[in-house]
């Protein structure tokens, strides 16, 4: 994060910012193992003592240092969901390594079960859980990429949904991450508060005000042209905001169909990205 003084950028300092010599308190345990590709559950401590629950994914017979990709999981979901496992087994046998993880609110972190209307009718839970999750994404990387199996100057994002959008400010906040991938992601659509709190608010977490910061960096952006949750003209705004080197692809699908023709151009975005597959 940046020295300045203006007072955006110190409000990020505090909004983002956390002790970088917290112990993890780590705790590992096989999750699973089955054609070639094992699981491993990982939980680490963030801010506020927050636990994180995770998922790394990676081929059992996978020798040397290999690019890693943290994966978001869409709104509602969590690390354990087909929607995010799926691409990432395919991507591992390729020659990466996957993570996952609940983002606050969600999955093993969730105090109750997560709804679509629950999720858009609180603005200030939606925020506190926006914060955490960049910095839970921030304390991941931390840690993974102290693993020996991991290449920590390859290291890549893809973000599905809510997961693109609370990724945005941590891809644009940090950059280890070399590569990222943004589905049916885009600028805000969400109102948050009214008057002065909404518009500082808006101005932590809208994608679009990360967008700039990811310059020189490899971004994509995936979006369904018939997208009713994330319109193409929120993908549009957060794509024209982005510097080169951009690629903008359009797929004739909606929000809840992206799956599963969304994730064809993103294995090969990634290989050319951070040099893996064949």
């Amino acid at each position: 994060m940046s020295d300045d003084t203006d007072p955006t950028t110190l409000l990020r300092e505090l909004a983002f910012g956390y002790d970088r010599d917290l112990p993890f308190d780590a705790q590992t345990a096989p999750a699973g193992e089955g054609g070639g590709i094992s699981v491993e559950r990982f939980e680490i401590t963030s801010r506020y003592s927050e636990r994180i629950s995770g998922l790394l994914v990676q081929s059992v017979a996978g020798e040397g240092t290999r690019p890693l990709v943290l994966v978001g999981h869409p709104g509602t979901l969590d690390k354990s969901s087909d929607y995010v496992l799926w691409p990432a087994e395919q991507w591992v046998r390729r020659g990466a390594i996957c993570a996952t993880i609940d983002q606050a609110g969600h999955g093993e972190r969730a105090r109750r079960p997560v709804s679509m209307e629950d999720f858009q009718r609180w603005p200030m839970q939606r925020l506190d859980q926006s914060l955490q999750t960049v910095v839970d994404w921030m304390r991941t990387l931390d840690y993974l990429s102290a693993r020996p199996e991991v290449d920590e100057s390859r290291v890549g994002f893809v973000g599905f949904s809510m997961g693109g959008m609370r990724g945005a400010p941590f891809v644009g906040l940090d950059d280890r991450v070399k590569a990222a991938s943004f589905c049916i992601s885009g600028a805000s659509t969400l109102s948050g508060r009214d008057g002065a709190a909404g518009e500082l608010a808006d101005r932590l977490t809208d994608p679009g005000i990360y967008a700039p910061m990811m310059a020189g960096r490899a971004i994509q952006v995936v979006a369904g042209e018939h997208d009713d949750l994330i319109t193409p003209e929120a993908t549009q705004r957060f794509y024209d905001l982005l510097s080169e080197p951009r690629e903008l692809v359009w797929l004739p699908c909606g929000h809840w169909d992206f799956m599963p023709q969304g994730v064809q151009p993103v294995g090969p975005f990634l290989e050319r990205e951070l040099g893996f597959g064949n």
